[in-house]
């Protein structure tokens, strides 16, 4: 009896245990597609229960027999949706990384045709189509469908939200005879690289109830939560004797598209009443957003502390308090300098120390050029000028001098001149602001503001920049190339042109003295992105040989790469056609900041501070070619040297004619002198 029982328990446990293995997948999956698993496999456990899973199961091949024709095609349609259902919010990819489709299609002759698909790839509200032609000769051997790095259109949204359909469906076109068959069981799947994603119901597990329901709690513990949609997350506590009554709230790094706004918490007394507008200290270093609120002298007494979302919004977040006194510190304004400057030389690969001095072209040797000129042409036209030495010398030398000093000059000169499509550096960071900021107003599409934010210059795909610069040094590389300095962004403040754009654009403070989301955001954005972008352009400014001059003329179009960065600031998005996408990858790696921190303190004077640390793996090896940039040059390559060269020529005519003039008025007053003394 108890040997039987035993084996009836074992036997138990093995069915039970291979149940648990046939559900696995489903029980493994169950946040279906996420930043860790965003493989899809078309599984059918059933001919009418077919479902894209994160790992292989059901049927291994599905097939079927056909009598279609040229007249009368056969038309069968698949719908895979995925199971199980999205229960993570995940940023979609911009592409699809791959996708592979093996389906068959053999004649009763034998012979393997590959007929004609059309494929529909639902992912949320977006939809991605595309079709497969069908072949007119038959197969030595099949091949699956496939699809490789695929631009995916995500015009409706990139975020896939809990319960979005994801959905794959392809119809096959069959116009002979034969039998059919799709393989499954890992031989048909798609794969995307997600890179983002969030388990919203765990990271809300320490949400309140309501506004009328707040928690209660200590107010110097630390609390975890996250604001989902329009939450209202608030607790309730008690303020205890102090002087600076201090918030910290550390948001963690999501996508632009899912990004909360961060308006000051409400903090109201026991009577309904909200407390005065806090000094705001807001510090943004790439991998979090840390907001310090600072209230002075409150009254004692219980509190309610609320922070409330925004629909189709998640963020994660943790905040603790603190009771204490005055003092310095990193959320004290006092902390913060009065300037901030954009640190130059952060991307220069060349000894500053052994550059060269450029000038522009001047008008004095046009001048000079001008006189030699004249003086030339007189002496050459004179009657008595051997004709031997005026086209022998003179006539060559004016027209080395007309070419190399008159119009080599002139022609540089103009090409120093701004053209009237051009931009200076200047109008440059003023069109970047202004871009960033009428992206972060108010209901801009979060994709609109992701791909304006990650614009390199603000220069979108196909967009042409077109600028003039002026350049005063140059630095030797070390492979023969010159790096130019800029002298515009020494005594460029980030500072003033950011809180300049701010003014501009007219916003108006809040009854309660506090700067607009809309102006945190576009502060916080500009900081971050003017600094990256003077930051590629400083390390850009290389050309091959020593320029001529010290206007530099920029013209490039703009094509769509790779953006790196953070989610939340996303740089470096779109690359000038004349470097590759390779080069680019490469400079973007080498090029980015081990850390940039933007702090904000919304003050009395508002303040903005830059932590900038530079990347110790740049070098100029990282620099791509020549891509756009020029030096303002003249008619010739060498005008210079032709200059010198008629000038040469005509100065030894000249003398040559003197000399000659000088020998034959001696012999005239020799044949004068000779005859005075014979009449004598």
């Amino acid at each position: 009896m108890v040997n039987r029982s035993r084996v009836k328990h074992r036997a138990f446990l093995l069915l039970l245990s291979l149940f648990l293995m046939m559900v696995h997948p489903a029980l493994s999956a169950s946040a279906a597609i996420t930043q860790e698993d965003g493989d899809l496999f078309l599984s059918c456990r059933a001919d009418n229960d077919c479902v894209l899973t994160p790992t292989p199961i059901g049927e291994e091949q599905v097939s079927g027999q056909t009598f279609a024709s040229l007249v009368q095609p056969e038309v069968l349609t698949f719908e895979f949706v995925m199971d199980p259902s999205q229960h993570h919010v995940a940023l979609l990819p911009e592409i699809l990384r791959e996708f592979q489709l093996d389906f068959k299609h053999q004649t009763e002759a034998g012979s393997l045709f590959r007929p004609a698909i059309d494929l529909r790839i639902i992912l949320g509200q977006n939809t991605n189509d595309w079709s497969f032609e069908a072949s007119t000769l038959p197969e030595l051997a099949s091949s699956n469908y496939e699809l490789e790095d695929e631009p995916l259109s995500l015009n409706k949204g990139r975020v896939l939200w809990e319960d979005d359909p994801v959905r794959l469906l392809f119809s096959v076109t069959l116009d002979r005879p034969g039998t059919w068959s799709l393989n499954m069981r890992g031989a048909s799947f798609l794969k995307l690289d997600i890179p983002w994603s969030i388990d919203a119901e765990q990271a809300d597990l320490d949400e309140p109830s309501s506004t009328t329901q707040p928690i209660e709690t200590v107010f110097e513990d630390i609390h975890r939560g996250a604001l989902v949609g329009a939450d209202h997350d608030c607790w309730a506590f008690e303020v205890e004797t102090h002087e600076v009554l201090t918030l910290r709230v550390d948001w963690d790094l999501v996508p632009i598209e899912v990004e909360q706004p961060h308006p000051v918490p409400d903090l109201v007394t026991a009577a309904g009443r909200l407390s005065p507008s806090p000094d705001v200290v807001v510090d943004d270093d790439g991998e979090s957003l840390k907001i310090t609120y600072r209230w002075r002298a409150l009254p004692t007494g219980d509190y309610t502390l609320c922070m409330h979302g925004s629909p189709d919004k998640i963020q994660p977040y943790s905040w603790s308090g603190l009771f204490g006194y005055e003092g310095l510190g990193p959320t004290d304004p006092s902390g913060f300098a009065s300037a901030s400057y954009y640190p130059q030389g952060a991307a220069f690969v060349g000894d500053i120390d052994r550059a060269e001095q450029l000038d522009d072209h001047g008008v004095g040797l046009l001048l000079v050029s001008l006189m030699m000129l004249v003086l030339f042409l007189v002496v050459a036209m004179r009657p008595t000028t051997a004709y031997g030495v005026r086209f022998g010398l003179f006539v060559p030398g004016v027209l080395m001098l007309l070419v190399g000093g008159i119009l080599h000059p002139i022609w540089a000169m103009a090409d120093e001149v701004q053209h009237q499509d051009e931009i200076t550096l200047d109008t440059l960071i003023e069109m970047r602001l202004q871009q960033l900021w009428d992206v972060s107003a108010e209901g801009v599409p979060e994709q609109t503001l992701s791909t304006h934010t990650g614009a390199t210059w603000g220069m979108l795909e196909g967009e042409r920049l077109k600028m003039k610069l002026d350049i005063e040094e140059a630095i030797p590389l070390d492979d023969g190339r010159w790096q130019l300095v800029v002298p515009e962004l020494e005594s460029l403040r980030l500072d003033q042109a950011i809180f300049g754009q701010v003014a501009k654009g007219a916003t108006q403070q809040t009854q309660d003295g506090m700067l607009e989301s809309q102006t945190v955001r576009f502060i916080l954005l500009a900081g971050r992105s003017l600094l990256l972008d003077l930051l590629m352009l400083e390390a850009m400014l290389v050309v091959d040989d020593q320029p001529k001059s010290s206007v530099i003329h920029i013209d490039t179009e703009m094509l769509a790469a790779p953006a790196t960065g953070s989610y939340a600031a996303p740089a470096w998005s779109t690359r000038p056609a004349g470097v590759s996408a390779d080069d680019w990858v490469r400079l973007q790696g080498s090029l980015f900041p081990e850390r940039i921190s933007i702090s904000l303190c919304d003050c009395d004077l508002d303040l903005l501070d830059v932590v900038f640390l530079p990347s110790d793996g740049f070098d100029g090896g990282d620099v791509p070619p020549s891509w756009g940039v020029r030096s303002a040059s003249g008619l010739l390559p060498y005008g210079g040297a032709l200059m010198l060269g008629g000038l040469a020529l005509g100065l030894a005519a000249t003398w040559m004619e003197v000399q000659r003039k000088a020998k034959a008025e001696r012999l005239a007053q020799a044949f004068v002198n000779a005859g005075e003394n014979r009449w004598d």
